[in-house]
């Protein structure tokens, strides 16, 4: 009876601790703190701190929150009041023309070479006269008639005001012939 007695304490004890173990909070291989990390939660709420373990956050919350995460063996990052955003894995994106293209004609979401043109015309109704026109974000595979604007499309909306509108990559712009002129360039200038 006592062997088995202790068996089953030894069973039962093995468990207990198995599961005990299985409990207690995982250490982070990484903490950052003292930054400003976006959670992107549904209130846009800001933590201090996080903790991550392998490909997966295991905490978020104040610097002091961090403790029971952080080992031995965690490697702590001081941000220094930095931010830390997530999510971000697209290795080109072009955050500079995104930002800017919020302070100028946002062409973004055109869904016709019509509707470009409409919302260029829009623009230049909002300008004085010699004013630049400048915007972002059209993208001419969007569109059913699927080609380039020209700067004689844009002559037609602004013939009194230089116009230049950066395609939504930034790898090709359009100008109208007044900003062509203002820039000195014309069917003499040499192919750089």
């Amino acid at each position: 009876m006592k062997i088995w007695m202790v068996g089953n304490f030894l069973l039962f004890g093995t468990v207990g601790l198995l599961i005990l173990l299985g409990c207690a909070e995982q250490k982070a291989e990484l903490v950052f703190r003292n930054g400003v990390i976006h959670t992107v939660d549904e209130s846009n709420s800001k933590a201090e701190a996080v903790a991550i373990s392998g490909d997966k956050v295991v905490a978020v919350g104040s610097n002091a929150d961090m403790g029971p995460f952080i080992g031995t063996g965690t490697e702590i990052v001081d941000l220094r009041g930095k931010t830390v955003v997530p999510g971000f894995i697209d290795s080109h994106y072009h955050f500079m023309g995104v930002g800017r293209r919020e302070f100028h004609l946002n062409l973004d979401g055109t869904k016709s070479f019509q509707e470009f043109l409409d919302k260029v015309k829009a623009e230049v109704a909002k300008k004085e006269k010699g004013e630049w026109v400048t915007g972002r974000g059209w993208i001419e595979e969007d569109w059913p008639a699927k080609r380039f604007p020209t700067r004689y499309d844009l002559d037609k909306v602004a013939p009194e005001n230089p116009v230049i509108l950066g395609r939504a990559d930034g790898h090709a712009v359009v100008v109208n012939s007044l900003a062509l002129e203002i820039a000195g360039i014309s069917k003499e200038t040499p192919d750089p």
